[in-house]
């Protein structure tokens, strides 16, 4: 809204807000409008200033920020929004009308003396998650399958465009994906579009403009942990902005996701392809990227002016250096395939320039951060199409190493395996054999016992038992049969293929030798009884535990410890330290906290939970109120 007031009808944008909110706002504005009060590119380039293409991002903000139309010659945050706070009484006045905080968010709003109205806002919708589902989300029959090198299109539109989503894209290395700036309800969007997201672990932020780092805050704070790649002065950017926003401190912000540090004006590796990051010229840090993989290479201008005239004169001008304005004018018009972005400039590429471009790179290319309605139809330039059936595949050889490199991502992703050195990880490599499944085979049958232990490479299985809760499904990382070797028991259920699938397998005795001497016997056989004492259908009675995967119930389920307590009997007191977590089966437990108290059942879990679970001792205390069962999980 700021922008489309502020470029489009070059009105003000109000913000009717709290006193405390004023600078979490005046932040998170003054970060995206503007940039950061500083960067950090001396650490962020190989040789610092001495580097090829060494940018001075000072100076090229703050030639954005010049308007010799406004006072002092430059675009200052006030000449974009007006602030109205409510005051002591909590209201406001604007043009007129009187805003009443009702609390929460309820408001009353009256004009002069007319009776005042009341409204309600609601706070949009949660997605509704399909509980007890492998993924989170009822992706179930047949997976995407991705090619060995690729770009989907997630969106190639703009912040304006109300008909497209933003620009934001997968790129397919070898079966894995890189997100690139994925546009809001991107998780939503791979489900519709039945890509598998635990294919992307990795995700490039190119910079903090809200069509571009929105999306990207999103799956950070409904996912988690997934490791983003930006420029130091991109990141702190981000922190900076949305640590505010969520009023999380940044320390706390910052645990939410994996940071990698991207180096400028250097090749580096992500997910096996090889990277080449650059600044564009954009009013604020934003980096491009070349990505090679197999002989073959995608360009992605990301948002820049690409004006040769304009870079050579800013050159002139003493903004740009001679090495920085070259590293500008060098586009790898080359790559195999190139998105480019267009716009207006001096913020963006003018179409008219990429309209002039040879036939055989508009070939190549095609466009993103643009609306379709707005390519003429003579220019033969495409905007890039969008789904997962419009994948842009750049043929590529098979890599020597693509087996090798897939059998030790999927033991990696495995908990059991995930400490291992790397004398272990050859013997994995020399144990581990691969094979494909036809959809509905049935490559486990129940009452046989077990001679092999199954890793999910790809597509996905079901495990088929009558006393199972709900219907079970299996996809990559996911491992089966474990139980069955280690207790030497038969198959408890049939599992069957619901799609074609690649598996991973190992013999038994091979795995047995590859355990022995590891605490994974005892760790499997703690699983097999909680699985058999009904701790699945404990956390059915939980709405977020029984939307967890088969892989991180089965993790849970490592370290619980089934019990039995009395009536009367004290889970914890006040003050005590934190030695366990406990998730209640059946019977009543009280908590209370000062004069506060509340009486949790089956399906609640009990102990003292912060932001960051770094809490050492419990705030309050829980007592049974009758006899019941609890499963125990290892705190502190």
């Amino acid at each position: 809204p700021l922008y489309f007031k502020f470029y489009i009808r070059g009105q003000k944008c109000r913000f009717i807000c709290r006193k405390d909110q004023v600078r979490p706002i005046l932040r998170v504005l003054r970060e995206a409008i503007f940039g950061p009060f500083k960067v950090y590119t001396e650490r962020e380039y190989p040789d610092g200033p001495q580097s090829p293409g060494y940018p001075d991002l000072a100076k090229e903000m703050l030639f954005y920020k010049k308007d010799p139309k406004l006072p002092g010659g430059r675009l200052r945050l006030k000449h974009m929004i007006e602030l109205h706070v409510f005051d002591h009484k909590d209201q406001v006045e604007v043009d007129g009308v009187t805003i009443r905080r009702l609390g929460g968010n309820r408001y009353e709003v009256q004009r002069g003396d007319s009776p005042p109205q009341s409204c309600n806002f609601h706070p949009t919708r949660e997605a509704q998650v399909e509980v007890g589902t492998d993924d989170g989300g009822g992706t179930h029959g047949c997976f995407y399958a991705p090619p060995l090198f690729g770009v989907t299109t997630i969106g190639s539109g703009h912040g304006f465009d109300t008909e497209s989503k933003t620009s934001g894209f997968i790129i397919w290395v070898d079966g894995k994906g890189i997100l690139v700036d994925p546009p809001v309800n991107s998780t939503e969007w791979l489900r519709e579009n039945r890509i598998n997201p635990r294919l992307i672990e990795d995700l490039i932020l190119t910079h903090c403009h809200a069509d571009h780092d929105s999306g990207t805050l999103q799956k950070v704070l409904e996912e988690g942990r997934i490791r983003i790649h930006a420029t130091e002065t991109v990141m702190r950017s981000f922190v900076a902005k949305y640590s505010a926003l969520t009023q999380l401190k940044a320390s706390e912000f910052r645990t939410l996701f994996e940071f990698v540090p991207l180096t400028v004006g250097t090749r580096c590796t992500i997910a096996g392809a090889r990277f080449s990051f650059r600044y564009t010229l954009h009013p604020i840090p934003t980096v491009g990227f070349e990505v090679e993989f197999e002989g073959k290479s995608f360009y992605y201008s990301c948002d820049t002016l690409y004006e040769p005239e304009t870079i050579r004169s800013l050159h002139e001008q003493g903004i740009l250096s001679k090495s920085r304005m070259y590293d500008l004018l060098n586009v790898p018009w080359e790559s195999s395939l190139i998105f480019h972005e267009a716009g207006i400039p001096p913020i963006h590429t003018p179409l008219s320039l990429l309209a002039d471009l040879p036939l055989e790179i508009k070939k190549r290319m095609y466009l993103v951060h643009v609306s379709e309605s707005a390519i003429p139809e003579e220019s033969q330039l495409v905007i890039a199409p969008p789904g997962a059936d419009n994948t842009i595949e750049i043929p590529v050889p098979t890599p020597q190493k693509s087996l090798a490199s897939k059998i030790l991502d999927v033991i990696c992703h495995i908990d059991l395996f995930s400490e291992m050195n790397v004398r272990k990880a050859q013997e994995a490599l020399s144990i581990t054999h691969h094979k494909i499944l036809k959809e509905g085979e049935r490559f486990i049958e129940r009452g046989t016992y077990g001679d092999r232990f199954y890793m999910i490479l790809s597509g996905e299985v079901e495990v088929v038992h009558e006393d199972l809760p709900r219907r079970l499904f299996f996809t990559r990382y996911d491992y089966i049969g474990e139980t069955a070797l280690i207790l030497n028991q038969p198959r408890n259920a049939d599992i069957v293929a619901r799609t074609r699938t690649e598996v991973l397998y190992i013999e038994k005795e091979d795995f047995l030798r590859f355990i022995s001497g590891t605490p994974l016997p005892e760790l499997f056989k703690r699983l097999d009884k909680n699985r058999s004492g009904g701790a699945r259908k404990t956390f059915e009675k939980h709405r977020i535990l029984a939307a967890l995967s088969p892989l991180q119930k089965n993790q849970l389920m490592c370290w619980m410890v089934e019990d039995t307590l009395s009536r009367g009997a004290f889970l914890y007191r006040e003050r005590e330290p934190i030695s366990w977590y406990y998730l209640i089966d059946s019977g009543e437990v009280r908590v209370r906290n000062g004069d506060r108290e509340a009486t949790l059942g089956p399906g609640s879990f009990v102990g003292a939970f912060g932001t960051s679970l770094k809490s050492t001792h419990h705030h309050s205390e829980a007592q049974a109120l009758s006899a019941f069962m609890v499963l125990m999980l290892l705190g502190g």
